[in-house]
């Protein structure tokens, strides 16, 4: 897959952040709804650039 098709899909992917107020945290969500975040879905993983 191109680097241009690449970027114009992660251009469509929604990350939310709650924050919880009762514990004071946050958590942090990245939303992969439709089958084109599927496929990129792997670059989104922390565990996929460590092994870089």
């Amino acid at each position: 897959m191109s680097v241009d098709k690449v970027l114009n899909i992660a251009k469509t992917i929604t990350t939310i952040k709650i924050n919880l107020p009762m514990s004071g945290k946050s958590i942090t969500k990245t939303m992969l709804l439709t089958p084109n975040h599927r496929l990129i879905e792997k670059l989104f993983d922390d565990y996929f650039w460590k092994n870089f």
